[in-house]
């Protein structure tokens, strides 16, 4: 085809295009004055043309702002237009691209036209080939079906009829009598799980609350005893009269103070501290008698003033720390006492005394201890800071397990009662390695307390039989409570598959009855339904999938998100549209499947299956790609740092390298084309789909030849020559659309943008794209510029010679700008979500 008629094409098309269907033919045959194969060529493009498609590519090339971008340039997220009036692109699994077409016939410039879609470019409102010229008449391209593919619903239908007489006659009853029944013995089980749970935490709050108030009553009762207070008075009359250190530490009260706390205690090695109002130690149980005279430390300063306003405050439990004066304790675990007021002779308080060593928390923790023996339940204590100050017996086996940051004597006044998120059982903590970290542990720090910690504290009492999370990532059942009086909570828990197991059992059982009153019924079903399979496997091969949904509909195909009902993969089915049935059509969706189908780098889609079915529908079984098209990944991330550009482009290098191998051009690589997902051990994976385009170097005239005549793809991304020379097939060209790739990765924006193709045509023949520097607002290296410069070469020889030489260039380049795993994970957890 020569230059002239090129052009007579492209003008009677942009002509016959303005007009409405009905005036089409007529001013065509007009125009042609009887040259038959002019009016088909121009026939043929009108068939692929699709005005509204079209028209939604076409907006996308409204500038907008992207973070990365600076300056006063705008960057377009989408490409200004597809394809021009020629053939259009094929569509693939996730997007279909419109037909780019020229709003100029015979030197004439529409701009008037533009606005009308108010389509923003680089030379102002010019309207594109996406400008509707007409509303009143809908377009015939524009008949594909959305709906479920005819042998999807057949298959449906069929196997509904043949297990509608079987849920009618043999599941329905069963199923109205086992869901009566088992509604009855859940309710019973929700009533016995509550009284259950109801008497334990009230036992529970009563039998704590009685022993805290009898350990109080216990050191208030030796507090009274004249010859303690009296020695606790001498005491503090003579720090006030003698404050000096030494005096105070060799006082002889100090000495009476304790043999008379083991007399009354029958403790030999009971502890004690007696503060004064100031909160400084007057008399310790210590030998050396080294903290006398030391202040109380910061955190005990409320309880002190709690004291000294005339109450008994219970201390702990609590776990002692090094700097703690006056406090060091004889064993690591967890510590509980008494603090009671000491009073003089007329009543008034001047002190305050703390006593321990009495076995209290021992005896505490024993209390918990024994409402779980012989039970199910799980009982613990915890604090204002929500934290177990107990020994719970199923933290306690769950550390023994090393499932936890803590050893089995490490549980109480350390594990904090948060909800974990996953089950503890998923991890395991090593503790003979000191560096490891506990995934678990960790999060409790920021995680939120338990449902039962949160009720406790905020004194909502509950008995609680919806199931939720527990400290351990388990569903229990429970009940909780909060004794004000001594700042501390109980809970009582069940696991609760262990707490509505006799309901499961029932429901279990009256499943499997059903089952068995239905087995005859099954058999039947099962005979009918092998023969409606047979059926309908003969009716059409695809019935082995089911369909999902629609994922989009384009010029030449429906593609269906599918699921192969034996294997479970999921996959995307493309059927030739039903108005798409000519022989021409035919040749080319045969060419696209035969073509793609022919590739096995794993960075090309993978076809699965193909074929015709008997009345007469094409179809194409393909991998169904997921991830963020090139196109999406700058829209939402802006320009793109060069070391992951370099890492894509090498893998779209590695699928183009086979294709090239095998004598095979792509000719419409473009962002759109090109999937990018996350693979966790690699990073970024690229996957090139959409062959509708590409072409043997040396086609077979009986497989892949058709009567395409005109340059087809993407002109944004098209080399140069394939302007020039349609016909002619160079894979160089295909060079040249990866170098426009890498300038739209690294600069955010095309290489070149114009709605008017006369303009694009001519800066893409003549002209260099923008500096990327100035695009992105910051210099890159001069090699990456270089190469890729050398990609977008106007002249063929220019160019690097093959994707192989190209490949080394990049792997060279990468060893300088490194893109790794973490960063890859990074950018996703960012930009990846939906």
């Amino acid at each position: 085809m020569d230059a002239a008629r090129y052009n007579r094409i492209r003008e009677l098309f942009l002509a016959v295009e303005e007009l409405p269907p009905g005036q089409q033919e007529a001013f065509l045959r007009v125009q042609t004055a009887g040259d038959v194969n002019l009016f088909e060529e121009v026939v043929s493009l009108l068939a692929e043309h699709d005005p509204q498609a079209a028209q939604s590519e076409g907006e996308c090339a409204q500038p907008v702002n992207v973070p990365g971008v600076t300056g006063n340039l705008s960057r377009l997220p989408g490409d200004a237009s597809s394809s021009a009036f020629g053939k259009k692109p094929s569509d693939a699994t996730d997007n279909v691209d419109p037909s780019l077409a020229t709003p100029k016939v015979g030197g004439s410039s529409r701009g008037q036209s533009s606005t009308r879609t108010g389509l923003i470019t680089q030379q102002g409102a010019l309207r594109t080939h996406a400008s509707p010229r007409y509303n009143d008449t809908p377009r015939p391209s524009q008949s594909s079906s959305t709906t479920m593919p005819i042998w999807a619903e057949r298959t449906r239908q069929s196997r509904r009829r043949t297990s509608r007489w079987f849920w009618l006659a043999a599941l329905l009853p069963t199923a109205l009598i086992g869901w009566w029944t088992y509604r009855g013995v859940d309710a019973a089980m929700q009533s016995s799980i509550e009284a259950t749970l109801d008497n334990a935490v009230e036992n529970l709050q009563i039998t704590t609350d009685r022993f805290l108030a009898d350990e109080s009553k216990l050191v208030e009762s030796w507090a009274r005893q004249p010859l303690l207070s009296q020695s606790v008075s001498e005491l503090v009359k003579l720090s006030r009269s003698d404050p000096t250190i030494e005096v105070m530490r060799n006082a002889d009260q100090i000495d009476q103070i304790h043999e008379q706390l083991r007399r009354m205690s029958g403790v030999s090695d009971v502890k004690f501290v007696v503060w004064d109002q100031s909160f400084r130690i007057l008399a310790s149980w210590q030998c050396d008698r080294a903290d006398v005279g030391s202040p109380v430390h910061p955190s005990g300063a409320a309880n002190l003033a709690r004291v000294m306003a005339g109450e008994t405050v219970i201390f702990g439990p609590e776990r002692f720390n090094n700097h703690s004066q006056g406090f060091v304790p004889e064993t690591d675990g967890p510590v509980m006492a008494v603090i009671v007021p000491m009073k003089d002779a007329n009543g008034k308080i001047i002190a305050a005394m703390l006593v321990r060593g009495l076995r209290t928390f021992e005896d505490f923790d024993d209390i918990f201890r024994r409402i779980c023996i012989g039970s199910s339940l799980d009982a613990y204590a915890i604090n204002r800071d929500g934290l177990m100050v107990t020994n719970s017996p199923v933290a306690v086996a769950l550390a023994t397990q090393f499932r936890f940051d803590y050893g089995p004597d490490q549980i109480a006044a350390n594990l904090r009662v948060s909800d974990p998120g996953v089950k503890v059982a998923n991890y395991k903590f090593d503790r003979d390695d000191p560096d490891a970290s506990n995934p678990i542990d960790v999060r409790r720090s920021i995680c939120p307390v338990t449902v039962s910690v949160a009720g406790a504290m905020t004194l909502s009492p509950e008995v609680r039989t919806e199931p939720y999370v527990n400290y351990a990532g388990e569903q229990v059942v429970g009940a909780w409570r909060w004794l004000s009086d001594w700042q501390v909570g109980v809970i009582v828990e069940q696991d609760a598959a262990v707490a509505f197991g006799p309901s499961r059992l029932v429901r279990f059982s009256f499943l499997l009855l059903g089952s068995l009153l239905s087995v005859t019924a099954f058999l039947a079903a099962a005979k009918l339904a092998r023969t409606a399979t047979a059926e309908h496997a003969a009716i059409h091969p695809l019935s082995r999938y089911e369909v999902l949904s629609e994922l989009g509909s384009g010029g030449m195909g429906v593609v269906y998100r599918g699921r192969h009902l034996q294997l479970g993969r999921d996959v995307a089915l493309k059927l030739l549209r039903g108005d798409r049935h000519s022989e021409d059509d035919r040749k080319r969706f045969d060419r696209e499947a035969k073509l793609a189908a022919s590739l096995s780098n794993p960075h090309s889609v993978m076809i699965y299956d193909y074929g015709h079915s008997p009345q007469g529908e094409a179809f194409c079984v393909m991998q169904l790609l997921r991830g963020l098209t090139l196109q999406e990944v700058v829209a939402r991330g802006g320009h793109q740092p060069v070391g992951r550009v370099l890492t894509i482009l090498r893998q779209i290098c590695d699928a183009l390298a086979e294709a090239h191998g095998m004598n095979l051009m792509h000719r419409d690589i473009k962002p759109q084309n090109i999937m990018l997902s996350l693979d966790p051990s690699v990073g970024d994976w690229v996957v090139v789909f959409d062959y509708g385009l590409a072409k043997p170097l040396e086609p077979d005239a009986n497989v892949y030849q058709t009567s395409e005549t005109i340059w087809s793809g993407t002109p944004m991304y098209m080399a140069p020559e394939r302007f020039r020379e349609p016909t002619k097939l160079d894979p160089r060209s295909d060079l040249y659309s990866i170098g426009c790739i890498a300038y739209y990765l690294l600069a955010g924006r095309p290489p070149f943008i114009e709605s008017q193709p006369e303009s694009l045509f001519s800066l893409i023949l003549g002209e260099q794209p923008i500096g990327i520097a100035i695009h992105r607002g910051e210099e890159i290296a001069p090699e990456v510029t270089a190469m890729v410069m050398k990609c977008m070469a106007k002249k063929v020889e220019d160019r690097y010679k093959s994707v192989a030489e190209l490949a080394r260039d990049i792997d060279k380049l990468r060893l300088a700008h490194a893109w790794s795993v973490d960063q890859t994970k990074v950018w996703w957890s960012h930009h990846g979500g939906e």
